[in-house]
C-alpha cells in the first residue's frame, strides 16, 4: 500500500484515504474491518452468497493493499452498478426468462467472483511485488471488462432491445451467450469508458498517465466484452431441453442431464468470462507498449 501511495497523485481523494487509514495505529485491522462490513452489506442485500462473499472480502483486501481505495472504488463501481442494473431488471418478464436459461442467476458464487475479478486478484499480488504502472492499466482493463459484459447483458434486457447471435445475425433468445443487441452493445462501450475514466481520475499523475491511457482501458474492456460474445456461442456449452424445446446453458435440469447442443461441456460461463478478462488485460498490455 505504501508502494501505491509513492505511485498515485497526492492529491486525490483516494490517495488522502489512503493516508488516513495509514496514519491509524493497526491500520490493517480498520481495513479488514471495513471490508467485513462491505461483505456483510453484500450478503444482507443477496447480491452474493457465503462462498462469493469470502471471494469478494479476499480480492477486495488483495486490491486496497496493492491499488489502495482508489482500486477498491474502481471495482465497487462494477459490484453496485451490476446490483442496480439486476434491481430493475428484477420485474422485467424477458429477465425471467433469461434466468430460466443461463446456468446460474441470483446470488454470485466463489466462481463467479473468481471468472470476474481473479485476474484483478493476480494482478494485485504481483504490484505487491513488482509496482509498476502497466499492472495499473492491466487491472484498469480487468474491471473494464467485468463492466463491459455486465452492462451490455442487463441493459439488453433492460432496454428490451432485439438480441442476436454475434456470429450470424440470427435472433436468439436473451440471456443466452453470444447473443449482442444495439443498446447493450452500446451500454457495453460506455461501462467500459466510465470505468477508463474513473481509473484515470484516481491514478493520474504526469509521469504515470496520459489521457491516451483511457483509450487503452475503454477498449480493451470493450473488445473483451466481444470476446467474451463471440466465445460464448462458439466454445461455451449450451444444452437442449426436450420438455421445453429450447437450448439452455444449465447442463442439469430437473436432475436430469441434458444432451450437448454445442460447444464443450468443459467450458461454462465461468470460464469464459475469466478467458475473456485474460484477453482484455493482453490487449491492454499490447496497446500499452505501442504507444508509450
Amino acid at each position: 500500500m505504501s508502494r501505491f501511495l509513492n505511485s498515485s497523485d497526492p492529491s486525490s481523494v483516494a490517495s488522502l484515504v489512503d493516508k488516513f487509514f495509514l496514519s491509524l495505529d493497526y491500520y490493517i485491522i480498520w481495513i479488514v474491518a471495513l471490508l467485513l462490513v462491505l461483505s456483510i452489506l453484500a450478503l444482507a442485500f443477496k447480491q452474493l452468497n457465503v462462498g462469493g462473499t469470502i471471494g469478494a472480502f479476499l480480492l477486495g483486501l488483495a486490491i486496497i493493499l496493492a491499488f489502495g481505495f482508489g482500486g477498491l472504488a474502481i471495482y465497487l463501481f462494477f459490484i453496485v452498478g451490476a446490483a442496480v442494473l439486476a434491481k430493475l431488471n428484477k420485474k422485467n418478464d424477458l429477465y425471467e426468462e433469461a434466468e430460466e436459461i443461463q446456468e446460474k442467476s441470483g446470488k454470485r458464487d466463489f466462481a463467479q467472483v473468481v471468472a470476474n475479478g481473479g485476474i484483478g486478484f493476480i494482478l494485485a499480488c504481483i504490484y505487491l511485488l513488482y509496482p509498476n504502472p502497466l499492472i495499473l492499466i492491466m487491472f484498469g482493463a480487468s474491471v473494464a471488462e467485468a463492466v463491459s459484459d455486465t452492462f451490455a447483458g442487463e441493459v439488453g434486457l433492460l432496454t428490451r432491445s432485439p438480441v442476436v447471435s454475434i456470429l450470424t445475425g440470427r435472433p436468439l433468445k436473451p440471456g443466452l451467450s453470444g447473443g449482442v443487441s444495439l443498446m447493450g452493445t452500446l451500454a457495453a462501450l460506455i461501462g467500459s469508458f466510465l470505468i477508463a475514466v474513473l481509473w484515470y481520475s484516481v491514478y493520474y499523475k504526469p509521469a504515470l498517465a496520459t489521457v491516451s491511457y483511457i483509450a487503452v482501458i475503454t477498449l480493451a474492456g470493450f473488445v473483451g466484452c466481444i470476446v467474451d460474445s463471440v466465445l460464448g456461442i462458439t466454445i461455451q456449452a449450451h444444452y437442449y431441453d426436450k420438455k421445453s424445446d429450447r437450448i439452455v446453458e444449465k447442463e442439469y435440469l430437473d436432475g436430469k442431464k441434458l444432451p450437448l447442443s454445442r460447444g464443450f461441456r468443459i467450458i461454462n460461463n465461468d470460464k469464459v468470462n475469466f478467458i475473456s478478462n485474460l484477453f482484455s488485460v493482453g490487449f491492454a498490455t499490447i496497446f500499452y507498449l505501442l504507444i508509450r
